[in-house]
C-alpha cells in the first residue's frame, strides 16, 4: 500500500534556520497505515510505541529550539574563538517576521501528532491486548499526544487540533483532505490539552511503573506535564484575558505535582545528574522523571554545536582558579565549530560555592575577555572519539520541586523547603538560606533558581513567559532586570510571544484562511 504522507508534514524537516536528522516514520511495513500486517500482537504495539518514542528523540533539536533560543542567554554574532554562529542569531535577537519565521509547517511535529492518532485508533480496537496493557499504552499515547500539543500551544497559540485517525483505513486522494484549521481560541486548545492528560492519567490506572529506564512516557510524565499545564493555565492570559479560575488552577497543578515528589529522590551529586553517557547506572537515574535515551552509535544529540573546534587556538586563557587551559581542555576530538554560546553574565549568576557552574560550564579569561563553552551533556569518549550520547532529560524531580515552589508562591504560601532542597544539592549541603519575602521576591528568588539548574533543558523561554512580577506581568517584558527580560512591552514586541506562521503553510493550507498570528501579517 502507498505511503500516506500527512499535508501538514510535508514539510517536517523542512525548517527556516535550523537543520534536524530526518524523521524516521516508518514503523513498520509499507502497508503499516492499514491493518493488514500490522497490529497483530501486543510485541507489535510495543515496537509501535519505541517508535513513537523515537520520533520524539528526533525533535529534540525542536523541543531545545522553541524552549531556549530565546531565553536571553545565548551570544548571537561571533563567539570567543571568532568562529561565528549566525544560524540562530535573528532568533536569539528576537527578530520574527513572516519571512523569518524561525520554523515552518509547525516545527514538523504534526507527523508524531499522526503517528499518536493512528496508534490510539489501533490499540483502542486491540483485541489481543489485556485491558492493563490496552491502558498503559493508551495512557502514554494520550500523555504524549498532550505533551506535543502544549509544546505547539506555547509556541503559536492557536493550532489545527487534529485528534482521529481517519487515515488509518483510507489514503486522502490529494493533500487537501489532510488540512485543517487552527482552533477558534487559545482556550479551545488548552482544553483539548487538559482532556488528553485526563485521558492519560484515566488510562493509567494509577500505574505508575516506569519502563526502560526512564525513557517512556509514564503517569508519573504525565502528572508533570499536568502540573505545567495547569501552572501556564493560572498565569499566563489566554485570548488576551487574565485566567479567572487561577486558584482552582493552582489547587490541581499542586496536587499533581505532589503526587509526583515522593516517588523520586534527588541525585546527591548534581553532575552525576548528568553523568548518563559514562556511566550506565546513571541512566535513569532516581532523580529522573522522564528522559530522551541516546545510547553510543544508536544516536547522537545536538550539543556538538555547543563546543570550540578542535583546531581553535585557546592558548593564553585560564579557567576561574587562574588555572592555564590547555589545548582541547574538554577532549572533544572534533573537528566541528561553536554554532550556540552561552553569555558569560549567565555563569556570573552562580555563586563560587555553587557546584552547578563548573558542571555546566568551562570557563575562558584572558584579561578583561571572559567567554564559557557548555560541559553539560559533553557525552563520552569512545575509543579517543567523543561521542554526545547523554540523555537529555524533560523532567527531573528538581523541576518537581521548583514548580512546587512556584505554586506554593502564587498560592501565598511559603515556598522555601523546595527552594531549599534544590538548592541544598547545589551547593553540597552549604546553600546560603532562602528568605521568604514578597510574592515578586520569591518569584525572582524561584526564577533564576530554575535558569541555573536548567541550562540548556529546554525550560527558559517557558519560564520567561510563565512567571511573574508583582503586577502580572511576565517575566518576558522585565528588561531591568539582570538576564530577565527579552521583549519591550509595546505594540512593537508584544506579539512576539507568539511565534509567526511562516508564509508556505499559510498559502498552502486554505483552510487556514491566511490566519496568521496578530502583528505578523505583511512583516
Amino acid at each position: 500500500m502507498k505511503k500516506l504522507i500527512l499535508a501538514l508534514a510535508l514539510a517536517a524537516s523542512s525548517i527556516t534556520f535550523y537543520s534536524c536528522n530526518k524523521m524516521d516514520l516508518d514503523l513498520a511495513p509499507e502497508d503499516y497505515f492499514a491493518s493488514g500486517s500490522f497490529w497483530k500482537t501486543p510485541d507489535q504495539v510495543k515496537g509501535a510505541m519505541i517508535g513513537i518514542h523515537s520520533q520524539l528523540r528526533n525533535a529534540q533539536n525542536v523541543l531545545w529550539h522553541l524552549g531556549e533560543i530565546r531565553g536571553g542567554t545565548l551570544r548571537d554574532g561571533t563567539s570567543f574563538t571568532g568562529t561565528a554562529s549566525l544560524n540562530s542569531s535573528s532568533l536569539i535577537i528576537q527578530d520574527f517576521r513572516e519571512s523569518n519565521p524561525g520554523y515552518s509547517s509547525w516545527a514538523g511535529l504534526y507527523s508524531q501528532i499522526f503517528q499518536i492518532n493512528n496508534f490510539i485508533y489501533q490499540v483502542e480496537s486491540a483485541g489481543y491486548l489485556s485491558e492493563s496493557e490496552k491502558g498503559y499504552f493508551l495512557g502514554q499515547a494520550y500523555g504524549l499526544r498532550a505533551f506535543y500539543y502544549f509544546n505547539l500551544f506555547r509556541t503559536w497559540g492557536r493550532v489545527p487540533l487534529i485528534a482521529d485517525a481517519k487515515a488509518a483505513n483510507q489514503t486522502p486522494t490529494s493533500a487537501e483532505e489532510a488540512y485543517a484549521p487552527r482552533s477558534k481560541t487559545e482556550k479551545e486548545t488548552l482544553d483539548f490539552i487538559k482532556q488528553d492528560i485526563a485521558k492519560s492519567i484515566a488510562s493509567f490506572k494509577d500505574d505508575y511503573t516506569i519502563r526502560n529506564q526512564k525513557a517512556q512516557w509514564s503517569l508519573a510524565a504525565t502528572q508533570m506535564l499536568k502540573t505545567e499545564v495547569y501552572l501556564w493555565s493560572a498565569k499566563v492570559n489566554i485570548d488576551g484575558q487574565a485566567p479567572s479560575t487561577s486558584i482552582q488552577d493552582l489547587q490541581t497543578a499542586k496536587a499533581a505535582v505532589e503526587a509526583v515528589i515522593p516517588k523520586f529522590t534527588l541525585v546527591n551529586d548534581f553532575a552525576n545528574v548528568f553523568a548518563t553517557a559514562s556511566s550506565a547506572s546513571n541512566k535513569g537515574n532516581a532523580e529522573t522523571i522522564f528522559t530522551l535515551r541516546y545510547q553510543f552509535g544508536e544516536a547522537t544529540n545536538f550539543f556538538g554545536n555547543f563546543l570550540y573546534a578542535q583546531s581553535d587556538d585557546i592558548s593564553g586563557y585560564v579557567d576561574d582558579k587562574g588555572n592555564p587551559i590547555p589545548a582541547d581542555p574538554l577532549k572533544i576530538s572534533n573537528t566541528g565549530i561553536i554554532r550556540y554560546e552561552y553569555k558569560y553574565s549567565l555563569y556570573q549568576l552562580f555563586d563560587a560555592a555553587d557546584s552547578r557552574a563548573n558542571v555546566t560550564f568551562l570557563n575562558f579569561n584572558k584579561g578583561s575577555q571572559h567567554a564559557i563553552i557548555m560541559r553539560k551533556f559533553l557525552g563520552t569518549l569512545v575509543e579517543g572519539v567523543r561521542s554526545y550520547s547523554d540523555d537529555y532529560p524533560i523532567y527531573r524531580l528538581s523541576d518537581a520541586y521548583l514548580l512546587l515552589a512556584e505554586i506554593k508562591n502564587k498560592l501565598g504560601q511559603d515556598p522555601t523547603q523546595e527552594i531549599m532542597m534544590v538548592r541544598n544539592r547545589a551547593y553540597k549541603g552549604a546553600a546560603p538560606q532562602f528568605v521568604n519575602g514578597g510574592f515578586e521576591a520569591n518569584e525572582l528568588a524561584i526564577f533564576y533558581e530554575r535558569t541555573k539548574e536548567f541550562v540548556s533543558e529546554g525550560k527558559r523561554w517557558f519560564d520567561l513567559r510563565r512567571m511573574q512580577d508583582g503586577s502580572g506581568k511576565p517575566l518576558v517584558f522585565r528588561k531591568d532586570l539582570n538576564l530577565v527580560g527579552v521583549l519591550d512591552d509595546n505594540d512593537l514586541q508584544r506579539h512576539k510571544i507568539l511565534w509567526p506562521i511562516d508564509l508556505g503553510t499559510l498559502s498552502a493550507d486554505p483552510t487556514l484562511n491566511g490566519d496568521q498570528n496578530i502583528g505578523y501579517p505583511g512583516t
